[in-house]
């Protein structure tokens, strides 16, 4: 019987060929304790991906950072049997999850796809010979909302925008946020519903048709499991009631429209974007858009690195727009902890 190195995620341990599984479970502590992504390619050597450094294993199980020698390295038969793990081995039944590039697995780990492009009509439609992974492994930051919710939600609700570059803790502060508000952090049970388009916020994978554990189940919260942003946004407006909607990586103008159209209606949002700083949100037109029209009362940017998770800068849309004419005019004021806080009362 295995050992298991407990700080490694099962979900991924499980996914992975024995051979790779072994070869983890004898990393050291310290790095199982911080492995933030897997990269795996065809005949190459594994990548530990930790905020510190990349490394490589050996074939006795050691962590190096020379690429030489005799290293661990990836079949693309080894490939091959990851995707097929993480689609529940019904291949044929997630094409659209090979056309949008990435799988998931339960406890919302993110497997990164890369091969050759299948393009019909000018649309990429999938990926044929599949010949990299990267596993993105989603980690518990201990008490990841406590700053979020002491910053915007002392007083009831309001439209939060999470900003942050990947792997900066976006999906795991909104996913705590769900329970802390549909639990009653501002002293009511708000009636929240989330749009799990891909299977990660409510942690239960594509592999198993997104079903929850009990751990992670939302107690007062609904859960729109595949539906796009924009259509579980509608039908959660007209059929749910929400107080708060919550939904990951606003992309398309959809999706924008859909937001706007719901808070004209009366509901809170909380949603996240790709961005490292307002300059990154500005040029991205459908986000650019929904700042202008004050959707948003705040956006907080989140750090990462060995500070994954934490705020390291706050906007205030409606007070910046007001005091400078115009959003992200203002560069901040610096605080003594180091954070950045635009608006009144910073």
């Amino acid at each position: 019987m295995e050992a298991q190195n407990e700080r490694i995620p099962t979900e991924v341990l499980t996914a992975l060929p024995k051979r790779l599984r072994q070869a983890l479970l004898l990393l050291p502590q310290h790095l199982a304790d911080t492995l933030m992504e897997l990269r795996l390619r065809a005949g190459q050597p594994l990548v530990l991906v930790t905020p510190q450094n990349n490394w490589f294993m050996t074939a006795g199980g050691k962590p190096t950072c020379m690429c030489q020698g005799s290293l661990l390295r990836v079949t693309q038969t080894e490939i091959g049997e990851i995707v097929a793990h993480a689609c529940g081995y019904s291949v044929h039944s997630h094409q659209d999850d090979f056309s949008n590039g990435f799988l998931t697995l339960p406890g919302g780990h993110r497997i990164g796809l890369c091969g050759t492009a299948v393009v019909g009509s000018g649309t990429l439609t999938g990926i044929r010979q599949i010949t990299s992974l990267n596993i993105r492994i989603a980690r518990n930051i201990p008490n990841a909302a406590q700053e979020t919710l002491r910053t915007c939600f002392q007083s009831g609700l309001c439209n939060l925008l999470l900003a942050g570059a990947p792997m900066s803790g976006k999906t795991t502060i909104l996913r705590t946020l769900v329970k802390a508000l549909s639990e009653g952090y501002t002293g009511k049970l708000q009636k929240c519903v989330v749009i799990d388009e891909r299977f990660e916020l409510a942690s239960g994978g594509a592999a198993n048709g997104g079903n929850l554990s009990t751990e992670t189940a939302f107690c007062n919260a609904d859960v729109l499991s595949g539906y796009s942003k924009a259509d579980g946004i509608k039908t959660a407006v007209r059929a749910l009631a929400p107080d708060m909607i919550f939904c990951d990586e606003i992309g398309s103008s959809e999706d924008a429209l859909a937001i706007s159209e719901g808070i004209r209606c009366g509901v809170h949002f909380t949603a996240t974007a790709h961005a490292r700083d307002m300059a990154d949100l500005k040029r991205r037109r459908q986000i650019s858009r929904l700042l202008e029209e004050r959707a948003f009362d705040t956006v907080i940017f989140l750090d990462t690195g060995e500070n994954v998770g934490r705020i390291c800068r706050v906007v205030r849309v409606g007070e910046q727009d007001a005091q400078n004419g115009g959003i992200a005019a203002d560069p901040g004021l610096l605080r003594m902890d180091g954070r950045v806080y635009v608006g009144a009362g910073a």
